[in-house]
């Protein structure tokens, strides 16, 4: 299946779940949407603004004066701001997906190599109106996010690599515009987010007024309707395309983040915040039930400590036994984590994930 369909399936999926009416439904917390949004929404979107910010202002030191001081901690700030995006990543609704703001941020799979080429067209022009704030907000998306950053930074730009390079002036100002561009963005979901903010208003106090949530159970279907799409994103699109069959049809390069050599931090960020939202959630169980919300935490934190084990670089772990070995068990409890969502955690709660094209392959 190409990467492609995987995408569109997956909107497919988030699409189609819905809630069942409470009668069929065991009692959902009466403040689930306060819970969620306070303790793990509103909090994650901070950090990833704050990272953007701090990378932002990285690249600004940088630029100037490229020192192996300051190019270490361009590095690390990006580093941090890959695991903060990987935390929210997978709240692919309300303010992520409006503006196209989750494509700006991750234009990605990218199997037509569109940012290399647009980009690497952007540096040889070397455009003042680019690097003007809020330049690039208009440009595709491929050139905005952090796909385009890491091409930059680790890529072709070899903004980090190759500060002598002829090209290094226009190649960092682009860097410094694109994280500037993020931290816009990051700006935007925090507010979005925010308590007195509609959409935020909304999802934490859901009542019969409202045009988005009109109850905690549909706050519910759209919680478990995202860690369900996330964990399919996170085998199928993240992993499945590396794996192949066997070791040796092992594809590193169709990695997230395979450059920089965080495509494994990145993936142990995304399943610990899915477990951790979920946790936020604070659903209870009967007694007969309990196991539901034990065993589905257990494997969203066996799949993240799995991925994390993998060595580095990524690149030639991947392509060896042990490391093929771990991916392929990260796959396998992905997997089962998104069962125990779709099929015992969204039923108990009358939540219907709904079958699409990617079940069963």
């Amino acid at each position: 299946m190409r990467v492609s369909r995987c995408v569109m399936a997956i909107a497919l999926l988030a699409a189609s779940a819905a809630a069942l009416p409470p009668a069929y439904a065991a009692p959902v917390p009466a403040d689930l949407g306060q819970r969620l949004a306070s303790g793990y929404v509103a909090p994650a979107m901070q950090r990833w603004a704050s990272a953007t910010t701090a990378l932002s202002t990285a690249l600004t030191r940088y630029c100037p004066a490229p020192q192996p001081a300051q190019a270490g901690a361009v590095k690390a700030a990006f580093g941090e701001t890959v695991k903060a995006w990987l935390a929210i990543a997978f709240l692919r609704f309300g303010p992520l997906v409006a503006d196209n703001r989750y494509e700006r941020i991750a234009f990605w799979p990218d199997p037509r190599n569109i940012v290399p080429r647009q980009l690497g067209t952007m540096v040889r022009a070397a455009d003042a109106a680019d690097l003007a704030p809020g330049g690039l907000y208009g440009r595709s998306v491929a050139v905005q996010g952090l796909p385009a950053l890491e091409w930059l930074l680790y890529g072709d730009g070899e903004v980090l690599a190759t500060p002598t390079a002829p090209t290094f002036a226009a190649a960092c100002a682009l860097s410094a515009a694109v994280a500037a561009n993020l931290a816009r963005i990051a700006a935007d979901l925090t507010g979005a987010w925010g308590a007195e903010a509609d959409f935020g208003k909304q999802f934490r106090t859901p009542g019969p007024q409202n045009n988005l949530y009109r109850s905690q159970q549909e706050v519910a279907a759209e919680a478990l309707k995202a860690l369900s799409t996330g964990l399919q994103f996170a085998r199928d699109v993240h992993l499945a395309p590396v794996l192949g069959k066997a070791v040796g049809e092992v594809r590193p390069r169709r990695a997230a983040f395979w450059r920089s050599d965080l495509t494994t931090t990145a993936l142990a960020a995304n399943l610990t915040a899915m477990r951790d939202f979920l946790v936020a959630g604070g659903f209870r169980y009967g007694a007969d039930e309990a196991w539901i919300g034990e065993q589905t935490q257990a494997e969203l934190a066996r799949a993240a400590n799995t991925v994390a084990a993998v060595a580095h670089p990524f690149e030639t772990a991947a392509a060896s036994d042990e490391g093929y070995r771990l991916l392929t068990l990260t796959a396998l409890t992905s997997k089962n984590a998104k069962q125990l969502v779709d099929q015992d955690l969204a039923a108990y709660f009358g939540v219907t994930i709904g079958f699409n094209a990617l079940d069963g392959d």
